[in-house]
């Protein structure tokens, strides 16, 4: 059951993600992964641990022009959950399914000149079980409604800006995880890793 108090942010999530974001309103692909062990995730994503560096999204934007070949940005999210923002890879890439026998709720952002914004996917132990979104009406269709719960109040609609629905599916997961994106959030300071390119050649 939710808590009323904290059904609904305390700021508008994609103006928080406009104004601490550092260039991700314009395309992210963010994960949310159901353990307390960053440092697990890290190995699992092949990374190299000589690139780590301790920085703020600031800090990460002001050391790279444009994105990161590809990488990890990654730390706590909330008790029992990691966030984590991949670079270079794409939504069905191997690494998102080696993640083990854990939820892993990810979303992709391609920016309003791109392809837009992504289904909120639901993945475990390398399969995608299928999207969890918000209804287009109240009581409507959800391929997964287990989650019916936490879609109160919040609802899709294909009239609306996309703005709008990145901060619906943003609330949507913060209730799932039990946490919002807020200021001390996005300024947190959390451990960037650089992939190499070879670390996922088959």
């Amino acid at each position: 059951m939710l808590n009323p108090d904290q059904a609904d942010p305390a700021e508008n999530q994609w103006k928080l993600l406009v104004e601490y974001g550092h260039g991700l309103h314009l395309g992210f692909h963010a994960l949310w992964v159901e353990t307390d062990d960053p440092q697990e995730l890290s190995r699992r994503f092949r990374v190299d641990r000589e690139s780590r560096l301790e920085c703020d999204l600031k800090t990460l934007a002001g050391t790279y022009e444009g994105p990161p070949a590809k990488g990890v940005w990654i730390g706590p999210h909330a008790p029992g959950w990691t966030h984590a923002f991949v670079f270079g890879f794409y939504s069905s890439h191997p690494a998102i399914d080696d993640l083990g026998r854990r939820r892993v709720f990810q979303l992709n952002f391609m920016g309003e000149v791109g392809e837009g914004l992504g289904p909120l996917h639901l993945h475990y132990d390398g399969e995608l079980i299928d999207d969890v979104m918000p209804p287009y009406e109240e009581g409507g269709y959800m391929a997964l409604p287990d989650y019916r719960p936490f879609t109160a109040g919040l609802e899709l609609d294909p009239d609306t800006e996309l703005e709008q629905d990145v901060h619906t599916l943003w609330c949507l997961v913060g209730r799932i995880t039990g946490r919002f994106a807020d200021r001390e959030w996005w300024t947190s300071t959390r451990t960037f890793y650089r992939i190499p390119d070879e670390a996922w050649e088959h």
